[in-house]
């Protein structure tokens, strides 16, 4: 069954995304950041994009193709911790 955990196309706007590879890398994005989906999937490939915060406080938004991420859900053991590991690097950063 298609849902939006397993099917981008399906993903809603603000849903908690993980990127999946490191086409943003060179924007200090690389694979494993966690964003929030802003727009979601139109059609017609447009793109969709994502708001990502950073270390700084600073925030930007980005193009996101459907194969860059993924929709996490915190319901599931393994997307929770991958939550809780992000958390972790980057509160450190910040102390």
């Amino acid at each position: 069954m298609k849902n939006k955990y397993n099917d981008n196309k399906l993903a809603e706007e603000l849903d908690l995304i993980v990127l999946t590879n490191d086409t943003l890398a060179k924007s200090g994005l690389p694979q494993g950041s966690l964003g929030t989906l802003t727009y979601s999937y139109t059609g017609k490939d447009r793109p969709l994009y994502g708001e990502f915060a950073f270390a700084d406080g600073s925030k930007r938004e980005e193009k996101l193709a459907l194969d860059s991420f993924r929709v996490l859900d915190i319901r599931s053991a393994g997307d929770l911790s991958l939550v809780k590991e992000f958390l972790r690097r980057n509160l450190c950063k910040k102390a």
